[in-house]
């Protein structure tokens, strides 16, 4: 693997997807602008069949690329056996999430009753999240860097438009929960696309199988659960907030004498406002995301000592890059939603009057976190790819535990802002955790993964002129 030349690549595709993610959660804020409890409602439909994928994964995403690159088990193997666990457990997982959630939580109060319409689709996504997980893993795993990353380019591509097909087929009309209903069957179709290219892109290094090897099933979820369990409380972490935030404001509401659909609605608003600035606040967290898997890929083919090297400098690196994205990010929020908003609707009063000043708000208590939580997303993936998962799993219990039990105390009171304040002591606190944990194990200096070295600027210079010499090359041919 010629890391410096595929970190750019990875970094590179990672842009176009992010451009192309948050060009649609644009769009879906000016179709619910004047209705934010719709845009709300829509942001926690866009997340929960991610989190019940994360919570059916059983680790072994993370399993096959740790063994194929420690030559444990062949590709062929590790892709047939992933394959069936993604249809029978995922099917099952997906079976149990809309028994729970159609039967069993509207038990809870009139707050957990969801419509089964968006339910069944959220619902039968999963199984396809798994294929089209497994099927990528198998690339990153065998340094198919490019088809690897072409998947997560339609991942992205491929879901607005499903989108917009099933927003008119619905009928276009935001008021009748048509936007989202038509994120939760755009998912499905969307994911059902990138299973079946990530198959078609796969078959070229294995034969498209079902055939379950028992010695790396076992292997894989011996190895694999502490890595899905440290994937599921991030992005329950991540995401959690979201519906902790409507439950508790509602309750909150509710008992302060609202109507229960009154209620209901200023919840919902203020998880669209919460969503938007969680939206903006993640955005320094894409120079980690890019490099996690790749990271993860490298570091579990290294040595100990050339992990030690290379762990540092990308922790520094994304810490000063998030940093600097972070003023960025409160710097521009005003002006570029205005301007969007202006362009849309021919005024900026609805965001400037509605959703700014809580989402700015909520945006200023968030960014600390997130830029701290950067450090944590580099030394976990160095962690994780040396077998050292039981640290990531206390730093991702730290947070959750610490950001529900924030959420209880401030939401009531403060609703998006507090929840924003909670999730950022949290990433705070496990940061530190992280921080002190992976300095004892590796005998790393904590400075040194926090400040950039002069050295760390001829690293990017040197990856700069590979990747300047690869086009020169090519542009010869």
């Amino acid at each position: 693997m010629n890391f410096r030349r595929w970190v750019v690549f990875t970094f590179l595709v990672h842009v176009l997807v992010v451009a192309v993610d948050k060009g649609g959660g644009l769009i879906l804020y000016l179709l619910c602008a004047n209705v934010p409890q719709e845009h709300g409602k829509s942001g926690i439909a866009a997340s929960l069949p991610f989190i019940l994928g994360a919570v059916a994964n059983l680790g072994l995403a993370t399993s096959l690329v740790y063994f194929v690159r420690r030559g444990r088990f062949s590709p062929q193997v590790c892709f047939e056996s992933s394959m069936g666990v993604a249809l029978v457990w995922g099917g099952f997982v997906a079976a149990m999430a809309a028994l729970v959630t159609l039967y069993v939580l509207p038990l809870l109060g009139p707050e957990w009753v969801f419509d089964p319409v968006i339910v069944l689709p959220i619902c039968l996504s999963v199984p396809l999240l798994l294929v089209a997980s497994y099927a990528n893993s198998t690339q990153l795993a065998t340094d198919h860097i490019k088809d690897y990353g072409f998947v997560h380019v339609v991942t992205s591509l491929a879901f607005l438009p499903a989108f917009f097909a099933f927003f008119f087929g619905f009928g276009g009309d935001v008021a009748r929960q048509h936007v989202p209903l038509a994120v939760a069957w755009g998912r499905l179709a969307s994911t059902l696309i990138v299973a079946v290219f990530a198959l078609w892109l796969v078959r070229k290094v294995v034969a498209l199988r079902v055939r379950v090897d028992r010695d790396f099933l076992r292997a894989g979820v011996r190895f694999g659960w502490k890595a899905n369990l440290t994937s599921t409380l991030t992005y329950l972490n991540h995401r959690l907030d979201l519906v902790v935030l409507g439950a508790v404001y509602y309750a909150t509401m509710f008992g302060q004498g609202f109507s229960e659909d009154e209620a209901k609605r200023l919840a919902a608003v203020q998880v669209a406002f919460y969503s938007m600035s969680v939206t903006w606040a993640e955005l320094v967290w894409h120079f980690p995301e890019a490099m996690r898997d790749l990271f993860f890929s490298k570091v579990a083919g290294s040595s100990h000592d050339q992990a030690r090297q290379l762990t540092p400098v990308l922790s520094r690196l994304g810490l000063a890059i998030s940093l600097v994205g972070a003023v960025g990010i409160l710097l521009v929020l005003d002006p570029a939603m205005s301007a969007i908003t202006i362009v849309a609707k021919g005024d900026d009063s609805v965001w400037l009057q509605e959703w700014s000043p809580t989402v700015a708000a909520s945006l200023l208590m968030l960014v600390p976190g997130t830029v701290a939580f950067t450090v944590s997303k580099v030394l976990q993936a160095d962690l994780a790819a040396r077998d050292k998962l039981q640290t990531c799993v206390n730093a991702q219990l730290l947070v959750l535990v610490t950001m529900l039990g924030l959420d209880l105390v401030l939401i009531p009171m403060h609703g998006a802002v507090g929840a924003a304040a909670a999730s950022t002591i949290a990433y705070v606190v496990a940061t530190v955790y992280t921080a002190i944990a992976y300095a004892r194990q590796t005998g790393t200096p904590i400075w040194r993964f926090l400040f950039v070295h002069l050295s760390d600027f001829r690293y990017i210079r040197e990856i700069v002129v590979a990747v300047v010499d690869k086009l020169r090359m090519r542009g010869k041919r």
